[in-house]
């Protein structure tokens, strides 16, 4: 078992050496979609009415501004892609984080947020203003293998107007910018590489195989406490399987409880709160 665990770490470190020569264009070399089509594609779902996110929110008792996500959401999530646009994780994620930050009396401590996956910046974006909504310092550490200040194109609306990084691609949200930081490499390679004593909240949002998902949770469960809360993306059957195979194996452990969210038949959200 050890030795397999030996080449194990030494293939992801080999990987590691070549990983931040790519991708080099993930999204193509030239715009995929002219401004209008990304704005119609924009148009056709922001107002669409999602009733399990509606009272998740009364939940919560917390709801973030719609004006401020759609905007968020034309940069980072309307794309050209097959599957149907959804970014009502955004609403998820700051509904649930501020109240953990509502609950939990951390005064001037500095909370810890893992996400992976951090793709464009939009869940990062939105637990940063969670953050600040909150006055509550902390520090959002992302991964991704997407760089951070390469200009490319990122299959978004802002492609028309010359190459940009993320960084230049986010400009409009510096304040929330000041509380994350931004890795690129495989999470499996860098997340052991970060010394924390605690995650007091997480985001997974990475590979979505059951082996990439348990060793992103092993490692996030042992820098919990009780109360701690992880989220994970696509919790869904026949799409996700090994995302809904790792939460399985999780309920197993009997160290968090768990409430599903449906979005819709195709993208689910499970939030894991530590016993």
């Amino acid at each position: 078992m050890l030795r397999k665990k030996k080449i194990f770490d030494n293939f992801f470190k080999l990987i590691s050496k070549i990983e931040l020569q790519y991708p080099k264009n993930p999204f193509g070399t030239r715009p995929l979609a002219s401004n209008q089509k990304y704005l119609e594609l924009f148009n056709e779902i922001k107002d669409e009415k999602y009733p399990a996110i509606d009272n998740f929110e009364k939940e919560c008792s917390f709801k973030i501004d719609k004006e401020w996500l759609d905007q968020l959401a034309l940069i980072t999530q309307i794309t050209i892609k097959k599957s149907k646009l959804n970014y009502q994780h955004g609403r998820i994620l700051y509904s649930k984080l501020r109240e953990y930050l509502n609950e939990n009396d951390f005064k001037d401590e500095t909370i810890n947020i893992i996400e992976t996956g951090t793709s464009k910046g939009f869940s990062s974006i939105c637990l940063s203003k969670a953050l600040n909504d909150s006055n509550q310092k902390g520090k959002i550490i992302t991964f991704d293998l997407l760089p951070h200040n390469k200009k490319m194109i990122w299959n978004s609306i802002i492609d028309q107007d010359n190459l940009k990084s993320r960084n230049e691609l986010l400009q409009n949200w510096q304040e929330e910018i000041k509380n994350i930081i931004f890795i690129q490499g495989f999470s499996t390679v860098f997340l052991k590489r970060v010394h924390i004593d605690r995650c007091h909240f997480a985001f997974l949002d990475a590979e979505h195989t059951l082996a990439e998902v348990m060793n992103e949770f092993n490692y996030i469960k042992n820098k919990q406490k009780s109360g701690d809360i992880i989220i994970f993306d696509d919790v869904t059957p026949n799409q996700f399987d090994g995302v809904v195979q790792a939460i399985k194996e999780i309920e197993k452990q009997n160290l968090y409880v768990f409430n599903i969210i449906m979005s819709s038949d195709k993208r689910g959200y499970a939030i894991a709160k530590r016993k």
